[in-house]
């Protein structure tokens, strides 16, 4: 583009636009650059295009698949759902929880306690209650679970002792 001469005064924007692409028509690049840039295009198109383009029955049946997998779910959670709310079949005392709070724990063997029921020295089903306070860390000798942060606490307790001096079960106390 030619610079405007100052005494011909400004030169419209228009008229500089219209000069500008005609030189721009009028330069043509090299054949090598042409080949080149249309190469490095080709390769940018090849590199976002995905590896492989799926046919339209390829999508059709991913999209039945996809369908298909959500049925798949939704059926195993209402069954999930149906055998939740289901009871157990057989004995109902057995779905029940075998002690209630406040209830005696056996300490000892389904086996010996028959045979304490039984009796032996004593007349069948003697035992004596006996309210005590343990050390939090015998409950561990007994079999139960405790807070090993707080085993110099004392904890109330009624033992039910066989008079033989042996402790049948243990109830807690709050």
């Amino acid at each position: 583009m030619k610079p405007a001469r100052p005494e011909q005064g400004p030169i419209p924007l228009s008229t500089s636009l219209r000069a500008t692409a005609r030189e721009l028509q009028a330069a043509q690049p090299s054949e090598a650059r042409s080949a080149a840039a249309r190469s490095a295009m080709q390769a940018a198109f090849r590199l976002a295009r995905p590896a492989a383009v799926a046919t339209p029955r390829q999508r059709r049946w991913g999209g039945m698949l996809a369908w298909s997998g959500a049925a798949t779910c939704a059926v195993v959670l209402l069954a999930a759902t149906a055998l939740l709310m289901t009871t157990p079949a057989g004995d109902v005392d057995q779905a029940r929880p075998l002690l209630k709070a406040g209830d005696f724990m056996p300490l000892v063997a389904p086996e010996r306690w028959s045979a304490y029921l039984e009796g032996g020295a004593a007349p069948a089903g003697a035992a004596w209650v006996v309210a005590t306070e343990l050390p939090g860390d015998r409950l561990a000798a007994l079999g139960l679970p405790y807070d090993p942060a707080r085993a110099g606490d004392r904890v109330r307790a009624e033992l039910l002792l066989h008079p033989s001096g042996d402790v049948l079960a243990v109830r807690l106390l709050r």
